[in-house]
């Protein structure tokens, strides 16, 4: 786990290494976050046992890095769904938002991007017959 004092102390190449985001990206994050977590809890509630940063931190150990759910809930000592809920709710929040949102695949589609399409009809199955020599005495040996 790295903290915020540590992860400040990062310059531009160690921080995009780390996370594979800019600071300002990572930043407009933590503030889209954080906005989210005051509209949520407005009214009150009960404080958060993970900081806005770790969870950022979770989003992108799960994403970026590919590490499994239950090895980030046990480095973080949590319960595997409370870190599900957390990678849900970062994703989110962040899709919600339109600095981070992925264009449609209409969108994509005008961009000439060409598609790669493999035709596997003409491939012949290759199995044995039904009822050839390899597999009939092994119906009658019981094998089978």
């Amino acid at each position: 786990m790295k903290s915020i004092e540590q992860v400040e102390k990062f310059n531009d190449k160690k921080f995009q290494k780390t996370f594979g985001v800019s600071k300002i990206t990572f930043a407009t994050m933590m503030s889209v976050l954080q906005r989210q977590y005051t509209k949520s809890h407005k009214k009150g509630g009960r404080k958060p046992k993970v900081t806005i940063f770790d969870r950022l931190c979770i989003f992108f150990a799960y994403y970026r890095d590919g590490r499994t759910i239950a090895d980030i809930a046990a480095s973080y000592r949590l319960a595997e769904s409370t870190t599900f809920d957390i990678i849900r709710l970062v994703e989110n929040t962040l899709l919600d938002d339109d600095r981070f949102h992925l264009p449609s695949k209409r969108a994509l589609l005008k961009e000439n991007i060409s598609l790669v399409a493999v035709d596997a009809t003409e491939c012949p199955i290759q199995r044995p017959k039904k009822n050839s020599e390899i597999f009939t005495p092994a119906r009658r040996n019981g094998i089978l």
